[in-house]
């Protein structure tokens, strides 16, 4: 595997420990930058620009269905990967036409994240 720091990750999840064991893990492979609300979202997709977005589907003030109609409204082209503990929540998604690169069910193996990453941009 090759390191890419040019690889932009904006990673939206609101559990702090998470959001460092993202910053561990990829600290040496991808530019990161963390939202931890919906409402931090779009600010960061302007001014980080990221080349992919690592997206929560429950956040603390929306949720994550919304957060991703508005990355399609403002950037459609972008590969969003979705996590959650939730099972349920892909057929949504895929119903509603929003498109993503991937889906993780928490808990899930940091290497499962990074290949869909990597196969994504």
């Amino acid at each position: 595997m090759t390191t890419d720091m040019q690889t932009r990750v904006l990673f939206v999840e609101d559990e702090p420990e998470l959001q460092r064991a993202y910053g561990r893990y990829f600290k040496t492979r991808y530019g990161m930058a963390f939202a931890g609300s919906g409402a931090e979202v779009m600010p960061l997709v302007g001014g980080f620009d990221p080349d992919i977005v690592v997206l929560d589907m429950h956040l603390p003030d929306t949720d994550g269905l919304e957060v991703l109609r508005r990355l399609r409204d403002l950037r459609p082209n972008i590969p969003v990967v979705i996590t959650t503990a939730y099972v349920s929540m892909e057929p949504i998604v895929d119903i509603l036409g929003l498109g993503h690169q991937g889906y993780l069910l928490k808990p899930f193996d940091m290497e499962d994240l990074v290949h869909l990453i990597d196969d994504a941009v």
